[in-house]
């Protein structure tokens, strides 16, 4: 099914082209997220609390497709919708430059990493933490185009900054309020998300490695019997080491030889 939805042979094309624009999935996927906004203020957080993953309504209600739809529940923002431009530019970028397929994985991976998370904190007893919203998946993006293209230049108002100084300072201030809050739950959420993104980066390119199992060692094979040596062979043996190379059985098939040539001499 991946491959018949994202054939290999157009890894790296466009999905479309709107206005002799090429249009990538990044810039699908950031128009879905501003379009939930209105979703959102439309059904009411009544109706739209039912897609936001929590541990208890996914294994306790059977809410089985909150792990996927809590991405869409976004109240009107102006920074959600900021994040979904910087999706579009960001996300376009690393699209390109890992195609589309590895671009899919980023995604999935990004997606699920939080819901993974939290279902960890629930079997062990901690509950209360909820999944709602794109931001997360947003600022993974970020992330990985920090990742990829750590020295692209960001401009910011009157700033002209490396992503990846970007990147650690919004990773640091974040990092700062959980703790301050003491909010080790969401800290954890934030270093899986940051880990996962430049851990997938690092992997694509070549830079980081998955261990491998190490195989099981080849039983050792017995050895096999030793044939019964010919006069020729023992002959030839002689010729090469000397009449006191020879073993007990080899001394004893040549002289069974040698009483059977005289035998029929005689």
């Amino acid at each position: 099914m991946f491959n018949s939805w994202f054939p290999e042979s157009q890894d790296r094309l466009p999905l479309t082209w709107w206005k002799q624009h090429p249009v990538y999935l990044a810039a699908i996927i950031a128009l879905v997220g501003a379009a939930s906004m209105i979703v959102t203020a439309v059904l009411g957080y009544g109706v739209m609390a039912h897609l936001v993953f929590t541990f208890d309504s996914t294994f306790n209600q059977l809410h089985l497709w909150t792990p996927l739809t809590y991405v869409i529940v976004n109240p009107p923002s102006l920074w959600i919708l900021i994040g979904c431009y910087l999706l579009w530019n960001f996300g376009e970028a690393v699209e390109r430059h890992l195609g589309r397929r590895a671009f899919v994985r980023l995604l999935a991976l990004l997606l699920l990493v939080s819901p993974l998370l939290i279902t960890l904190f629930g079997l062990a007893g901690v509950r209360g933490f909820a999944c709602a919203g794109i931001m997360q998946l947003e600022f993974g993006v970020f992330i990985a185009f920090a990742t990829l293209y750590p020295r692209a230049k960001i401009s910011i108002i009157i700033l002209t900054i490396d992503a990846w100084v970007l990147a650690a300072i919004f990773v640091g201030l974040n990092a700062l309020s959980s703790l301050a809050a003491r909010d080790w739950a969401s800290l954890l959420l934030l270093a899986a998300n940051v880990g996962t993104a430049y851990a997938f980066i690092r992997y694509e390119t070549g830079e980081l490695k998955l261990p491998s199992m190490p195989k099981p060692s080849p039983k050792a094979k017995k050895p096999a019997k030793n044939a019964t040596p010919t006069v020729d062979d023992i002959l030839d043996k002689i010729s090469r080491q000397g009449m006191q190379s020879l073993t007990a059985e080899e001394r004893r098939i040549l002289d069974k030889a040698s009483d059977e040539m005289k035998r029929r001499a005689g």
